[in-house]
């Protein structure tokens, strides 16, 4: 809801989502969230694999090499 009291409603599904999307980290400054419908998914897990790794590796890796 605006501060002039417009109700707007975003979808990430419209044509143009650019507001939906702003509206995710707009702090506010878009208005005010008075209703969210979630869209759930099925429970899955993950798996994280951490390493350190040198810039230039991370090149080799992903660019192959230069």
């Amino acid at each position: 809801m605006r501060g002039d009291g417009h109700v707007t409603k975003l979808s990430r599904d419209d044509d143009n989502n650019e507001t939906f999307r702003a509206s995710t980290l707009s702090l506010g400054a878009l208005g005010v969230v008075v209703s969210v419908t979630l869209q759930c998914e099925r429970a899955f897990s993950l798996q994280q694999l951490t390493y350190t790794a040198t810039l230039d590796h991370v090149r080799m890796l992903y660019l192959g090499s230069l």
